[in-house]
């Protein structure tokens, strides 16, 4: 008997063209003429792009299957991807000079004066207060992907599969914000570019159990890293100082250990007679999550641009490493056991510059919870069931905390100790997010909350 290998594979592309935002009448944003220099820039004609769309963005994909021997498959691709990078741009719409600010001297006495109370003028001539504007070389933001994978039956149910992911994200959208950059710019100027990069590299390992005797399986694990230089163009991660410094790190969402697990099974009962009545057609879902510690990005706390009140700028200047003074300490009955020593850290000198510490260089809690389910299923008729349901979130109650407090100080003017840094103030569920107009769901339906019970019951015809 002759045994053959099987092989599939596709290869296609796509080519991604998106033009520059504009007006419903065709009118681009106002942007600059070049962003080399900002001393010598100067506001762009009425009707200038934000930038000329590339017309040769090929996205080609490739894809590979092996099936080298019955009960073993190799699998391989690789793809380029394109994003919009969209996300921040439309703050272009909302600035000069679309946007007029007339600030006023701090510590200004109320009642305001006839002029201080006057609204500024719309005026589209410099200088401009806010200006929002993107590298006029811009380019879409892509991502370079590739994996390979082993399958391999181990025997009818169980299935094991090896899996290495890599991807590369270049072109990413940054922004950098700048104060009163030129005679034409006389606040805050946010320039959106290209110059973020990423890496991501993983090893993932997958366990399924097909149903089997009432028992089915999921287990997985990943050991990944992802490391870059922004991880949002949607917030003030890069700030220039007064040098230039590096921001390659671990990125904010990396987790370097992630195992999760999946098991239903269903109880054997009594084949017949009353018994089967009370202690038939039992079931049990559960689910387990557990991950190592995400990063905690320590910064002073301080605004590294004297005599400004750039909101949230107070949050990218870190701190220089005390010599020999450990990162963590470990007092009893405090929240996860740990606590980022503020000992080890110091405010650089002069005030505008960036400490040694590396970006997202410590690390706060990991997270573990187990998620269980019991039912019973009740069959009146073929077509008419009811099932009742109990389910158990974090059904062991483990506390999981949410990452520490990372300013060192509680005001961005004048340094006063933050007695705060370095702990946990909220639990998980409450630090992923809070639902509603601040985003993120409620905390209820979020892991790392307290044990919470759900009864059920669902009526199926």
């Amino acid at each position: 008997m002759e045994r053959r290998a099987l092989s599939d594979g596709y290869l296609w592309t796509t080519l991604d063209y998106n033009t520059a935002p504009s007006s419903p009448n065709g009118t681009p944003p106002f942007t600059v003429n070049q962003v080399s220099d900002l001393s010598t820039a100067t506001i762009a004609s009425v009707g200038t792009p934000l930038w000329h769309p590339q017309k040769d963005d090929f996205a080609p994909r490739l894809g590979l299957a092996w099936q080298a021997r019955p009960n073993l498959v190799l699998r391989a691709g690789a793809g380029i991807f394109y994003d919009l990078g969209y996300s921040d741009i439309t703050n272009a719409m909302i600035s000069f000079p679309y946007t007029q600010a007339k600030p006023l001297i701090l510590g200004a006495s109320f009642p305001l004066t006839t002029s201080e109370a006057a609204p500024p003028s719309f005026t589209t001539n410099p200088p401009a207060s806010v200006m929002s504007v993107v590298d006029p070389n811009h380019v879409l933001p892509r991502t370079y992907q590739w994996n390979a994978a082993v399958e391999h039956s181990v025997t009818d149910s169980d299935v094991l599969t090896l899996t290495y992911v890599g991807a590369a994200g270049r072109k990413l959208m940054r922004k950098d914000v700048y104060i009163a950059p030129g005679p034409n710019f006389t606040g805050e100027f946010d320039l959106l570019s290209n110059h973020g990069t990423s890496n991501y590299n993983a090893l993932q390992a997958q366990h399924r159990h097909r149903l089997s005797r009432g028992l089915q399986t999921l287990l997985s694990y990943t050991w990944g890293h992802a490391i870059d230089d922004v991880s949002s163009d949607a917030n003030f991660q890069n700030v220039p100082l007064a040098q230039s410094f590096s921001e390659r790190g671990p990125s904010d969402y990396d987790i370097r250990h992630t195992f999760s697990g999946a098991v239903s099974y269903d109880i054997p009962g009594p084949s017949s007679g009353v018994l089967k009545q009370i202690f038939g057609s039992w079931s049990t879902d559960t689910i387990i999550y557990a991950r190592s510690a995400p990063p905690v990005n320590v910064v002073t706390g301080q605004n590294p641009f004297p005599g400004s009140i750039l909101s949230g700028a107070n949050s990218v200047q870190r701190p220089d490493v005390v010599l020999g003074t450990p990162f963590y300490l470990y007092p009893s009955g405090t929240p996860g056991g740990k606590v980022i020593n503020p000992a080890a850290f110091t405010t650089p000198v002069p005030a505008t510059a960036m400490g040694n510490l590396g970006r997202n260089a410590l690390r706060g809690f990991g997270a573990t919870q187990v998620d269980l389910t019991v039912r019973r299923q009740f069959r009146f008729t073929e077509r008419l069931s009811l099932q009742m349901r109990a389910d158990f979130f974090n059904i062991f109650n483990h506390p999981n905390f949410g990452s520490p407090i990372n300013n060192l100080s509680s005001n961005p003017f004048t340094f006063v100790p933050n007695p705060e840094f370095g702990q946990a103030t909220q639990m998980l569920a409450n630090n992923l997010g809070s639902g509603g107009q601040s985003g993120g769901l409620n905390p209820l339906y979020q892991i790392g909350g307290p044990r919470s019970i759900q009864l059920a019951l669902k009526l199926q015809f």
